[in-house]
């Protein structure tokens, strides 16, 4: 072999090698290529997942929005039809009182995405069959009454039922028992629902929220041992908020104007009757209601109007009843902010009830109750300064079917901050 042939040889080996290693780096750089394409449209696919299941919740949101009865979007259809498609599933369930917890999953390629968010429908109303801003007089001596409480949130030991919540002072004449739950009267149609309603099984309240109270009182200073955590002390909710999910000041614009409005008169209880219908089931009396003995009239009407109950809101007036009905109502007693309303001894004089007050009872009671009259959705005595009295009874049980659907189209849907939750 010839020099000229040698050296041809040597420079067509190292150009092989000099291939062969560039080939070699070749697919070791496609090989990460390719991994950074995978790595690339798996992050796409993820993120194409995340933005469904944000959008899910979105359209659900918006959903909720537009609905007129909460209660609806608890049903397993019903985001079918307007936010679920293949690759997403939005559902809600209700996980506390005005509180439901809203999941949307998608699944693109593989690539599965699960997001959750509570949305708040209103004040998440707070617990109580009787909530009382006034100070209040509950004079059933030489008798006994009881209440079947609002259940509250459950506890490791029973319902923390609640029978009062009160700011001011709380009087109690004879004896009140909280009779606790009782499957014959469940506080909803919901409760306990789908489990079997008997004495044996159905739930109760737990003993610390379970009391026997007679003549006893609670004074700024004083609350005696007999009463349980089933009267709760709060001298800083606000009871309006708290039943129309409208701040205090909105008053007017945010409650009234949206309800029907009706004047005071020594025949309310007829007028009252006369402006309930299927489309009206929150009345609101501006000025002194006298229900007298005609609350039978009030309930008729809303039997014949199909509906369960109303709220009824008595604004800056005496309001007085007497004699012993069940009326499918949530009472609520209200002095507007800035009122300069006070009972008189002359504002009483045209009542039914002028002879059953004392004479000095007459400037500071702007709420009589005489006899065993059971509003089934409580009170909310909303008074501060003035008082209520009841005298006579209570034999009642807080049912709050009675005024959800009245109070329904008020509720504020929101998302709850600091909810968010991606898993």
């Amino acid at each position: 072999m010839n020099k000229h042939q040698q050296s041809g040889m040597t420079t067509l080996l190292i150009t092989s090698m000099l291939l062969i290693v560039a080939l070699l780096f070749s697919l070791a750089s496609y090989k990460n290529l390719f991994y950074q394409i995978k790595r690339t449209q798996n992050e796409v696919l993820a993120r194409q997942a995340h933005w469904a299941a944000e959008g899910g919740l979105e359209c659900g949101y918006s959903k909720i929005k537009q609905e007129t009865n909460l209660s609806n979007i608890t049903k397993p259809d019903y985001f079918s039809s307007s936010c679920d498609n293949s690759k997403l599933t939005v559902s809600s369930k209700n996980i506390d009182t005005g509180q439901y917890e809203l999941l949307a999953e998608s699944n693109i390629n593989l690539a599965v995405k699960n997001i959750k968010k509570i949305i708040v429908a209103g004040s998440n109303r707070s617990s109580g069959a009787m909530k009382a801003a006034s100070d209040l007089i509950l004079d059933f001596s030489g008798g006994i009454s009881k209440i079947y409480p609002d259940p509250g949130t459950k506890g490791k030991s029973g319902y923390e039922c609640v029978l009062l919540r009160y700011a001011g002072k709380v009087e109690i004449r004879g004896l009140l028992t909280n009779e606790g739950l009782h499957w014959i009267f469940p506080p909803s149609t919901d409760f306990h629902l789908g489990l079997p309603h008997s004495y044996l099984s159905y739930p109760n309240c737990n003993s610390n929220y379970k009391s026997k109270v007679k003549d006893s009182a609670i004074t700024a200073t004083s609350r005696p041992v007999d009463f349980g955590e089933d009267y709760v002390k709060d001298t800083t909710f606000d009871p309006f908020y708290d039943t129309f999910s409208v701040k205090r000041s909105d008053w007017k614009k945010g409650v009234r104007d949206k309800s029907t409005v009706i004047s005071g008169s020594t025949n309310c209880s007829k007028d009252i009757a006369g402006s309930i219908s299927a489309d009206s089931d929150r009345i609101w009396v501006e000025g002194d209601c006298d229900l007298g003995a005609n609350v039978s009239l009030i309930q008729t009407a809303i039997t014949k109007a199909g509906i369960a109950g109303i709220v009824l809101v008595v604004q800056d007036g005496i309001l007085s009843v007497n004699g012993a009905f069940t009326l499918d109502a949530l009472v609520y007693h209200f002095k507007t902010p800035d009122s300069s309303f006070v009972p008189t001894e002359a504002k009483w004089e045209p009542l039914s009830a002028k002879g059953e007050l004392l004479p000095e009872e007459k400037s500071y009671v702007a709420y009589f109750q005489n006899g065993a009259f059971q509003p089934r959705g409580g009170y909310v005595l909303d008074a501060p300064g003035l008082t209520a009295k009841f005298r006579g009874s209570l034999d009642f049980n807080f049912n709050s079917d009675v005024f959800k659907d009245a109070l329904d189209d008020l509720k504020e849907v929101k998302w709850q901050q600091g909810s968010w939750h991606d898993f």
